[in-house]
């Protein structure tokens, strides 16, 4: 996947930030689009909807903070290959910085956010979701080709089955003909 064409979710209570986001992205790559939601649940609904390359996340939120929509992301097997880098502005300390990575999240940047690096983040996570999806993909591949072997040795192993007992049923009536000819020898001088 190319890093200019990139679909970003953004999660924020705020508006005003969510716009701010949307001016980068037009600013800096027009290729980008971004897709936002103001709230937690709503996020969750376009992450799987939208299919997103990176998720910024605040955290400060009504209802559900951003840790606890970075858990529900990470516990989803559909969404937990998509990054997600918090962006706030009220819990930038060192505690909010780990709470954040325990959560699952791959990044972190504090508001105000340097727009650089912000743009910079988000090329490296698109690369990450690529990566990601290369991989789900492989191992797409693999479990399908496990699956079709597996069902090829099945076969065969039926087959094998079939023959053996036929070959059981021959011997059984190869003995019982061989124990019925030896009464009808004849031995003539």
């Amino acid at each position: 996947m190319e890093t200019h064409d990139v679909k970003v979710l953004a999660i924020d209570d705020n508006e005003d930030n969510l716009t701010t986001l949307k001016a980068i992205a037009r600013d800096v790559l027009p290729a980008w689009r971004v897709v936002t939601a103001s709230n937690g649940s709503r996020g969750m609904e376009l992450a799987r909807t939208e299919d997103p390359d990176v998720i910024l996340l605040d955290i400060v939120m009504p209802g559900e903070d951003g840790f606890e929509v970075c858990r529900q992301l990470q516990a989803d097997a559909r969404l937990r290959s998509i990054p997600v880098v918090f962006l706030t502005a009220l819990r930038t300390g060192r505690d909010s910085r780990i709470k954040a990575l325990e959560a699952g999240a791959q990044g972190f940047l504090s508001k105000p956010f340097d727009e650089i690096e912000l743009v910079a983040q988000i090329r490296a996570m698109a690369k990450v979701k690529a990566a990601n999806r290369l991989e789900r993909l492989k191992k797409e591949q693999l479990t399908a080709l496990v699956a079709e072997r597996t069902r090829e040795l099945e076969q065969e192993l039926a087959e094998r089955k079939q023959a053996e007992e036929s070959l059981r049923e021959s011997e059984v009536k190869y003995r019982n003909l061989s124990e019925s000819l030896s009464a009808l020898v004849y031995r003539a001088d």
